[in-house]
């Protein structure tokens, strides 16, 4: 049955959100893809190690455990919110979702900055004890903004036909924002460090590594690293991840009115209950918790991988990315057309099996007796490819979770979207501290070294076996009709 058009979105919402998408990217995907590396960069190029390799992986781990653990909660308090301000309402800003993206978007600015300023410059378990506090208060602050924004969309858009619509909105932003987190830092990290044009020609500072001095004091010329490009580069993009967070604040109509809805309690453990009953969701969480966990942990060594494998910097993760966001873009062009003609699982069966079948190439292109140029070059094709299965899985999420909580909404006769979207946050979480540790330890057991970069080889086709296993299960996901509920 459709949707009457008053509940359908205004373009301009869709901006919104779209916009939302571009701050959600730079306030996680920027610590997700480089801060194991700031706390923990490769052995003997004369980088300051703050953080052991074999230990860095548990201020991620803590932090998304956490961050896990909070988002279901965050969840219930924002469906349980009353629409109309009241008295403790600082700001009185309507809604249940709207004052949640208010305050965490401000609060997560401080920790987005102070997160690449531990305390000592050289390894340290203070910097350990730092990194892991900021960290989870990062991604406190961060669910508190999270878990109601990815719940306004499917509630302004209520028929499917406009959560694909809604979700081409979301994965432009997403795109877009992880063009500007992953691809431009790189570069500017480069740029925005005042120490990289210094050669070394005498002694290296105290900071520096052992190696490196090693190499100077022989007179081999080697470059200058500081932290000063990584903590510039954070307090920009926290800025422009703040302004981008508070265009749905003042912009979307929430379309729910607890003043006018029954009131029900939504008692967690009762919807984590009717979750767990919920076939259709259990088969989606696990299906992207297998695959995040893969294709997340290729993501953690990407600057490994550019330095050890490819010979190359920070900057040529940006080359291999730009045809990443190009073919994720590109992707958009018939992600709709196809939409109409195939089932959700099967436009992300395609997605999964994309990048299932990329990532195991990473190990062939480190390995390859090839010239840098030549590396780069099979980066930036194997990247590309990666990118349309990326755009496809962007798109669909929306319309995959929403039909899902329509679902939930059919056998339960409440509308929680606050509660599926925090408990698929546990899963991606869930993945994401798993793909930390698969990414750290292939590091530590096998190498993250000038001189033995197995350990960052291994973990692409190590990220493909995991990606597979999410694609085999997804064909397992049922097909859900609107009246009737899920068939098999």
């Amino acid at each position: 049955m459709e949707t009457k058009p008053h509940v359908e979105f205004k373009w301009y919402e869709g901006l919104a959100l779209c916009l939302a998408m571009i701050g959600i990217q730079l306030s996680s995907e920027v610590m997700n893809q480089w801060g194991t590396y700031f706390y923990s960069p490769s052995v003997g190029v004369g980088r300051t190690i703050y953080v052991a390799v074999g230990v860095v992986g548990y201020i991620f781990i803590a932090g998304t455990v956490w961050d896990a653990a909070i988002g279901p909660f965050v969840g219930i308090w924002s469906d349980r919110t009353k629409t109309k301000p009241g008295l403790l309402r600082l700001v009185p800003i309507r809604g249940r979702r709207l004052p949640f993206i208010f305050w965490g978007s401000i609060l997560m600015t401080f920790t987005a900055v102070a997160f690449w300023y531990p305390p000592l410059p050289r390894e340290s378990t203070l910097n350990f004890v730092y990194g892991t506090t900021i960290l989870c208060l990062h991604w406190t602050f961060f669910g508190i903004a999270m878990v109601p924004l990815n719940s306004l969309a499917p509630e302004i858009a209520r028929s499917e036909s406009a959560r694909v619509k809604i979700g081409t909105w979301i994965a432009v932003g997403m795109i877009v924002g992880l063009a500007v987190a992953v691809v431009l830092p790189g570069v500017l990290i480069e740029m925005l460090d005042p120490a990289r044009s210094v050669v070394l020609t005498e002694t290296l500072g105290a900071g520096a590594d052992i190696s490196a001095a090693g190499a100077a004091a022989e007179g081999e010329e080697m470059v200058v690293y500081s932290p000063t490009g990584y903590r510039r580069l954070a307090f920009l993009l926290a800025l422009v991840s703040l302004i981008m967070f508070q265009f749905p604040v003042w912009l979307i109509r929430e379309r729910y009115d607890s003043d006018k809805a029954p009131q029900e309690q939504h008692l967690f453990i009762d919807g984590l209950k009717d979750a767990l009953r919920n076939r259709a969701f259990m088969i989606y969480a696990m299906a992207f918790f297998l695959f995040a966990i893969g294709f997340q942990g290729a993501q953690r060594v990407l600057p490994y991988w550019a330095e050890l494998g490819l010979g190359g910097s920070e900057s040529t993760v940006t080359f291999m990315m730009i045809p990443f966001i190009v073919m994720a873009f590109v992707s958009y062009c018939f992600i709709p057309l196809a939409a109409k003609h195939l089932h959700v699982k099967w436009m992300l069966f395609i997605a999964l099996f994309i990048i299932a079948s990329g990532m195991p190439f990473m190990y062939v292109v480190g390995v390859a007796d090839w010239t840098p140029g030549a590396k780069l070059l099979m980066g930036m094709v194997l990247f590309g490819y990666c990118g349309v299965g990326q755009g496809i899985i962007y798109v669909m999420m929306t319309p995959i979770i929403g039909e899902i909580i329509d679902y939930d909404e059919q056998r339960s006769g409440k509308r929680r979207e606050a509660l599926y979207n925090g408990l698929s946050a546990v899963a991606w979480k869930s993945a994401m501290a798993g793909s930390i540790f698969l990414a750290t330890t292939s590091m530590s057991v096998w190498g993250n070294s000038a001189q033995n970069n197995t350990g960052v080889l291994l973990v692409g086709p190590l990220a493909g076996l995991f990606a597979f296993a999410g694609m085999v299960l997804i064909c397992f996901y049922p097909r859900i009709h609107p009246a009737r509920g899920a068939e098999r």
